[in-house]
């Protein structure tokens, strides 16, 4: 089968990183693999599995990315396209028509857009319209969690369109540390005091509720320091909420990291304080690493995840208050790697590829 797989580009992001993963998978299945991206650009693209072609539509924008597309299909003629994440979903199922594409297109969708600026103006109207009117003739639209899925019938998606497919998730068995980390003051604390967070410096992450809650933590719990692994646009902003909040030795911004499995390794606690999120990737990367989990309840994923409170702690949305004292149960509970690890093998790239595979050929 040749398989097209559609995104902006490959990006250090979670979407990315999933694409690449199944990629692997399917190239270790015989089958032929296209990432199509609009633009050849990204932090992942030296992870491209061997094998896979990378098609550079050279578009700047997302509209520039139709003309190219439309001529990719025509030539290429692949069985199935899988685009990922609105608006690209649509301009797939619009550029599949206008090419006469005889295959599949799947629309596969990450997040709960309507949490997301994207869903009020304007681009809420043409994400409402395209969701009833264009997505709708997806032959599937997946869903990376039944939240994302219920989130995308909210948007008009018609009903009965939508499947779930969680993302696939592996963690490296790498116990290298970049260079110079482990110098770190982070790595000085007792591993039980060692919280870390992972994810983009953007506001689904709602890093302020988690510094608030780390200051309570702080003043109850000595000693115990927060990494933050990722880079993003806030970042001015929450250096300066932890230094007002008196945080400045004990939260650490360590920026973007190419392999955060050591780090989850080597953490008491991983802490997810999202104010929404699609699944949450970084949720099954610690259990996979046996590593407790605190995360908020939000929209969509993280309960799915934990199957509530048995592989994990959830708080309310925003409760700086229930997340301080989630994290500080959580560093003296005991608790079984084991089973952690077993939960998270139900993400693993083998399960969730298959489930794909199953979408185009039926």
């Amino acid at each position: 089968m040749k398989i097209s797989m559609f995104v902006p580009d490959l990006r250090g992001g979670g979407v990315e990183r999933v694409r690449l993963l199944l990629a692997r998978e399917f190239l270790r299945r015989g089958h032929i693999v296209d990432l199509v991206l609009l633009q050849k650009k990204g932090a992942l693209l030296d992870q491209v599995p061997p094998g896979a072609t990378v098609v550079d539509l050279s578009a700047s924008r997302v509209r520039n990315g139709f003309g190219p597309l439309v001529r990719y299909l025509r030539g290429r003629k692949p069985d199935v396209m899988l685009a990922s994440m609105w608006p690209l979903t649509t301009l797939a199922v619009i550029g599949a028509k206008v090419a006469r594409f005889q295959g599949k297109v799947i629309a596969s969708e990450h997040s709960a857009l309507s949490r997301s600026p994207l869903a009020t103006g304007l681009s809420g109207l043409a994400l409402r319209t395209g969701m009833r009117w264009v997505n709708g003739h997806a032959d599937s639209v997946v869903g990376v969690s039944a939240g994302v899925v219920e989130d995308l019938y909210r948007l008009g998606l018609p009903k009965g369109k939508g499947v779930t497919i969680h993302n696939p998730v592996e963690l490296s068995g790498s116990q290298l540390l970049p260079d110079g980390w482990s110098e770190y003051s982070w790595f000085q604390v007792d591993r039980r005091l060692r919280l870390l967070a992972v994810g983009s410096l953007k506001p689904a992450k709602d890093y302020p509720t988690l510094l608030r809650a780390m200051r309570r933590v702080r003043d109850s719990v000595e000693r115990v320091e927060l990494l933050i692994l990722g880079t993003g646009s806030l970042e001015p902003d929450l250096r300066a909420q932890r230094d007002a909040l008196g945080l400045s030795d004990v939260v650490h911004f360590g920026g973007f990291v190419s392999d955060p499995g050591p780090f989850y390794r080597a953490a008491g606690v991983f802490v997810l304080s999202s104010a929404w999120e699609g699944f949450g990737n970084v949720i099954v990367e610690a259990l996979a690493a046996g590593t407790p989990v605190v995360a908020t309840n939000c929209q969509s994923g993280p309960a799915e995840i934990l199957e509530e409170d048995k592989y994990g702690s959830l708080t309310p949305v925003g409760d700086d208050l229930a997340l301080a004292k989630a994290i500080e149960a959580s560093l003296k509970a005991e608790y079984s790697a084991d089973a952690l690890r077993r939960r998270a093998a139900d993400f693993s790239p083998e399960r969730i590829a298959q489930q794909y595979l199953e979408i185009f050929s039926s």
